[in-house]
């Protein structure tokens, strides 16, 4: 029996997937201008039931984790400003 779809953050580690989430390649789609205008969605993964996710940046495995963050001693705290977001926004 499968389990139900989830996502776990581990501490320090990859985001760890359950229940076959589908995942696949997304490119942007960009204008005539150069902006950027819409996702496009690439080829799928192999579907499977668990994987983990690189979460540090530098997995040679990318988007999957190869257990790089524990090697360079990855700190996954994350922290949000608590300023308001018009003072975080710019042009």
């Amino acid at each position: 029996m499968d389990r139900e779809p989830s996502i776990r953050i581990t501490k320090n580690g990859p985001y760890r997937v359950h229940g076959h989430v589908p995942l696949a390649k997304q490119f942007i789609g960009s204008g005539p201008e150069g902006e950027s205008l819409t996702w496009i969605e690439g080829e799928p993964w192999e579907d499977v039931s668990s994987y983990n996710l690189c979460r540090c940046g530098r997995s040679g495995t990318k988007p999957f984790c190869d257990g790089t963050h524990a090697q360079i001693g990855f700190d996954g705290t994350e922290t949000a400003p608590r300023e308001p977001y018009l003072a975080q926004a710019g042009e």
